[in-house]
């Protein structure tokens, strides 16, 4: 079976919702023509005005009679049915005329942009075959001598008699070129049933009628312009022609609405965002406003609703190889947290699919290809049958055995209630840094944002190197520095680290298409204007100048660095402070062992002068951390002597008290917390969770956990009635809570679940130790006020590794904790210092259970995984470079859904009785398991000696602050307190001790609940998931 290919399979059930939620066929006039359609529009209603820009008027009767006098003359110079004939003219009353006209000869009319340069219109006329192009004065001159030029404004006599022209609703009715993702022109053919299947479909939605004002937005050469032209003028209703000028003013725009009485109008996002901006309360006297054409903004859309809802506010979707729209939805309302604005359900007469890479119906929430189908299709790309057979394809998902799709190239999933969501262009992947990145996920996330009226994600090419720009334009009063901040945290809450765009550039509005759309490619060539403001004092030294320099590359914020400017102030963070260190051992010629002093040095002096004075002082030999004094973990471990806590005795003997059962949650934002909070909800083992969240509001909290939970593959509907959002910090005394809060949440809480911790492998223990040992010691004090509770405290099985270093092989769970002081890294150490404190509060009467997971991988069925993590690292770090250490690296994988699963499980039926758990895998693996995967899956990997993989991996990490490992290396690279071994040589097999797992066992053999062994099953399973995320190319792809 190929790697990444999943066994076709159709959930009978699902597939039955599907054909549901496509049957939308109506009545309509299937057989028609578009010119038999408004003829027959022309005899119901002539003395009706049909259609105005500005002072020029015409009837239906006297559209009608142009449109016939120019068909004639068309037909007397000799064109055939289905021929391409160009429209040469702007947005005007002569425009809609010749298109008319054009159909009514039998031909396909091709609209073409006045703007267009000379070349590209050449291009266009001849790839099309035009031979005969209605122009006027103005441009007619831009038109090849060798073809036949008709003046627009030409009076025709009419002969009275019928013109024997024969085509049917299967005949080409227009020609629009599209550049497609390459920017090659490509002419879709569309037949007369596609607009007829909107104009006159019978949606309910899209419904017009002769009482109708439909105001044309549209450049005639975007296919919405059909749906305005034909939607007003096959049912009667008048159409009025809006000028460029109008459009971007919004008191000149309010205006024409109001004196026109314009009642249905169709807007392109990139003008709707404009308009929501500055007049949100424009739209209120529409009865129908249709946005789309790009991803809509949700606080835009928010705003609309309450300053300026009109009748009905749709947000429509469609390529123009369906007829301009496949699906719309009709927005009623916008929740606080809805992060994206759905493109709805399929119009009349159309058909809308989600599907896998293998053909297969996606799952409700599975994000696949659209593939939509109908009447709308067009006929295939002119002069393109490859093309054509590519992307139309036979419907079998469908019941018409003759039908076809068209594979859209946008990515969609389902709700549980049919409504489509868009997830970005399939085309907009690109690949920096070795990761392939979906632009338009991005964007999706950045537009979700309160304060983001428009977002564009771009990748422009710089030096060696692609890099990840985007420009947001700003809503209410932010400024752009305190703007960029909270969105990279956002992006951080809801993506991998790999796709956060670095800079994030604020802007007041963005540069548009002529369609109305965001024009990326002008972005691409703007240059970055993120940063400081100008430095008031440039670097004196060489070796602040080159700080900088390094700071501008990593940072990307240009040459704007003075010497107080401040690394995390520029948006820095920990992944590119071990970045900063990788470079700076590369650019200085330092040994590797400094990266750690390098780190601790940027946390304690994060300017651009005290950075480098450190960087002096290494070089000269110098130890510039002499003073900083060692770490005594014993006395970091003594709990308040004066902590005192009633023993819990009426605490039900499974572990949860027997009413009430409300858990206060740390850590739910993390990997591990958001499967607690889903066994705990889901699993209805608690009542109500109150979760810890840092944010600026209980309503940002709850939008900030139901993202963690979309960003780990769990349902935000979690975050439910019965989970309430608690703004924190658990680094902050008292976990940033108020006194009142602080005693409210203790009086109501029964269970305590710690799981929140600041995980890095590189930061020294005194940058960790106030989330970790802090909110450790609040989190402490909260159980002991109030109301008698059970503390369950998140800790991990690296707090053995003292043991193993002090020549201890065996341990088991209930063993004490000791020797903290040969642990040597910052994050275990502030889990010993943690789980020695909680062990103190269990001595003194405080109900606990404390939980060591080891290896916490990815989720059983989906494999989605923090990507962000050591092991993952390493995966891709082989993956890519073809080279393994040879050395018994233990793999003790834990899946994070089984690790929560247990954990509650013990939480709500065992007693807490200060027992530890080792929550690892019975079935464990080493490294070379990994190996022998990739090269089964076609990656080439050679294994070598540990010590030469570390060499090559510290070389080339300081040659390439951006490779995976390169955060990592740290725990590669330094020595542990009082041993020969490396860090990560502690946790080699045969080093690390001995672990007992009695508790735990004994703590789930009543549980429904089997952790998968670690074999090729589940590393390929994890494989698949890298894959298929971005994290790592498939094999034999060019890197």
């Amino acid at each position: 079976m190929p790697f990444f290919r999943s066994d076709v399979q159709f959930d009978s059930d699902h597939e039955g919702r599907v054909r549901e939620w496509n049957r939308t066929s109506t009545g309509y006039p299937r057989t028609a023509t578009v010119p038999q359609l408004f003829a027959r529009q022309v005899e119901a209603t002539p003395e009706a005005e049909a259609v105005r820009k500005g002072a020029t008027r015409l009837t239906y009767a006297e559209l009608g009679d142009r449109v016939d006098r120019l068909a004639d003359h068309l037909v007397a110079l000799g064109v055939r049915p289905g021929e391409v004939v160009g429209v040469l003219l702007d947005r005007s009353v002569e425009c809609v005329t010749a298109i008319l006209a054009v159909m009514a000869a039998g031909g396909a009319y091709l609209p073409l942009d006045p703007e267009y340069p000379d070349r590209h219109l050449a291009d266009v006329l001849e790839e099309a075959n035009v031979r005969t192009v209605i122009a006027d004065d103005r441009d007619r001159s831009t038109v090849d001598d060798r073809l036949t030029v008709v003046d627009v404004a030409v009076e025709a006599e009419r002969t009275g008699a019928a013109r024997n022209v024969h085509i049917g609703p299967d005949d080409p009715a227009y020609v629009i070129f599209t550049s497609g993702s390459t920017g090659a022109p490509k002419g879709v053919v569309v037949p007369h049933r596609g607009p007829i299947r909107l104009a006159c479909g019978g949606d309910p939605r899209l419904r017009l009628s002769s009482d109708d004002v439909l105001l044309a937005t549209t450049n005639p050469t975007f296919d919405v312009s059909c749906f305005e032209y034909f939607g007003a003028l096959l049912n009667g209703a008048r159409l009025v022609l809006a000028d460029v000028a109008t459009l971007l003013d919004a008191p000149a725009l309010a205006g024409t609405l109001r004196a026109e009485q314009v009642s249905v109008m169709w807007l392109s996002a990139g003008l709707f965002h404009r308009m929501a901006r500055v007049e949100p309360a424009l739209f209120g006297s529409l009865r129908c406003l249709i946005a789309g054409g790009d991803t809509l903004s949700p606080e835009a859309v928010r705003q609309v609703l309450a300053h300026g809802r009109p009748g009905s506010f749709l947000d429509g979707y469609g390529p123009t190889e369906n007829s301009s729209l496949s699906t719309v939805h009709e927005v009623t309302e916008l929740g606080p947290d809805a992060e994206t604005v759905p493109i709805g359900t399929p119009v009349a007469n159309s058909t809308a699919y989600v599907v896998r890479d293998d053909g297969s119906l996606a799952d409700p929430g599975e994000t696949g290809e659209l593939w939509v189908g109908g009447d709308g299709l067009a006929l295939g790309y002119l002069g393109d049958p490859a093309a054509t057979r590519e992307k139309f394809v036979p419907d079998h998902l469908g019941p018409d055995p003759d039908g076809r799709l068209y594979l859209t190239g946008d990515l969609a999933r389902w709700r549980p209630d049919g409504v489509l969501e868009f997830a970005g262009r399939r085309d907009r992947q690109v690949k920096v840094r070795g990761y392939r990145i979906e632009l338009d996920e991005i964007e999706v996330h950045l537009s979700a944002h309160r304060q983001v009226r428009e977002a564009a994600v771009v990748a422009p090419r710089d030096g060696d190197h692609d890099r990840l720009l985007a420009w947001v334009t700003p809503h209410g009063e932010v400024g752009p520095d305190q703007l960029s901040w909270r969105l990279r945290e956002f992006l951080r809450d809801r993506l991998p680290e790999f796709m956060v765009p670095n800079p994030i550039l604020v802007r007041d509005r963005m540069p548009l298409t002529r369609a109305g759309k965001i024009d990326r490619s002008r972005l691409v060539h703007e240059a970055p204007q993120a940063g400081p403001a100008p430095a008031s004092e440039p670097p004196r030294t060489d070796r602040e100048r080159a700080v900088a320099r390094i700071w501008s590359t990593l940072l990307g914020v240009g040459d704007r660095i003075g010497r107080d400017t401040d690394f995390f102030a520029l948006g820095g963070h920990s992944l590119q402070a071990t970045r900063l260190a990788a470079a700076c051992r590369a650019e200085f010629r330092l040994p590797a062992a400094c990266s750690r002093q390098l780190i601790r040095g940027l946390l304690a002096n994060p300017t651009v002068q005290t950075f480098a004075a450190r960087i002096d002082a290494l070089v000269s030999g110098e130890d510039p951390h002499a003073d900083d004094g060692e770490v005594d973990f014993e006395a970091e471990a003594r709990l308040d002597p004066e902590f005192r806590c009633a023993t819990a005795t009426d605490l039900s003997p499974t572990g949860l008290p027997p009413t009430g059962r409300t858990v206060f949650l740390t850590g739910g934002t993390g990997f591990l917390g958001t499967y607690l909070l889903d066994a705990l909800v889901r699993g209805d083992v608690a009542d109500r969770v109150l979760c810890l969240v840092r944010a600026e509001d209980e309503q940002a909290g709850r939008r900030r956990l139901g993202a963690r939970l979309r960003r780990y593959g769990l349902d935000p509907a979690t975050v439910s009635d019965r989970v309430r959002v608690v703004v924190g910090d658990l680094a902050a005394p008292r976990l940033g809570l108020d006194g009142k809060t602080f005693e409210a949440v203790a009086d109501d809480v029964d269970t305590i679940l710690h799981s929140g911790s600041r995980v890095n492998f590189a930061y020294p223990y005194r940058a960790l130790e106030p989330s970790n040992v802090g909110g450790t010691r609040s989190a402490l004090d909260l159980a002991r006020t109030g109301r008698p509770k059970a503390f369950h405290h998140i800790s991990s099985i690296a707090v053995l590794a003292g043991f193993g270093a002090a020549g201890i092989r065996q341990v088991d769970e209930d063993t004490p904790l000791r020797f903290g002081d040969r642990i040597s890294l910052g994050y275990p150490e502030t889990k010993w210092v943690a789980e020695r404190l909680v062990a103190q509060a269990a001595d003194q009467g405080l109900a606990v259970g404390i939980h060591r997971p080891y290896e916490i991988t990815g989720a059983r069925d989906t494999g989605v995984w923090n990507t962000d993590t050591m092991m993952c690292a390493l995966f891709r770090s082989i993956a890519e470079t073809g080279l393994a250490p040879d050395a018994p690296l233990p793999l003790d994988f834990v899946p994070v859904d089984y690790t929560a699963r247990a954990i509650v499980h013990i939480l709500a039926n065992r007693p807490a009785e200060g027992h530890a758990y080792n929550v690892t895998n019975a079935r464990d693996a080493r490294l070379a398991l990994v190996v022998d995967r990739l090269r089964e899956l076609g990656y080439d990997v050679e294994t070598v000696p540990y010590d030469a993989w570390v060499e090559h991996m510290a070389d080339l990490t300081a040659r390439d602050p951006d490779q995976p490992m390169a955060p990592f290396m740290p725990i590669f690279l330094e020595s542990a307190r009082q041993s020969d071994l490396s860090v990560k040589e502690m946790y080699f097999a045969g080093t690390f001790p001995e672990f007992g797992r009695a508790n735990f066992e004994a703590g789930i053999a009543d549980a429904d609940l089997t952790c998968p062994p670690v074999d090729a099953d589940l590393i390929d399973k994890y494989l698949r998931y890298f894959v298929t995320s971005g994290f790592l190319e498939p094999p034999g792809a060019r890197r």
